[in-house]
């Protein structure tokens, strides 16, 4: 259940609330005044990367290290090949 806490009692006590969030999972309504103004909640940066891939379109680890062993394989086979003629108009 989350609780209510005033910003300044969050701001006085700012290590207090974030080693309650870190180690007991808790979380926390922040209250400015009559509003709640945030949400104090553990970060889960794995279920964050997973979001970001399922709508960004983003390839997988598989995939992006066939892409990447393809891109440096092209790089050594191809040759710049030098301009003889100026294609700027």
């Amino acid at each position: 259940m989350n609780n209510i806490v005033s910003i300044s009692d969050f701001r006085n006590n700012i290590s207090d609330y974030v080693n309650r969030v870190r180690y007991n999972k808790d979380s926390f309504l922040l209250k400015k005044g009559k509003s709640i103004v945030a949400r104090v909640v553990i970060y889960n940066e794995k279920k964050v990367a997973d979001k970001i891939k399922k709508y960004a379109g983003i390839w997988s680890d598989k995939e992006a290290n066939l892409i990447r062993k393809y891109a440096k394989k092209l790089r050594k086979e191809v040759k710049l090949i030098p301009r003889k003629y100026d294609l700027s108009g």
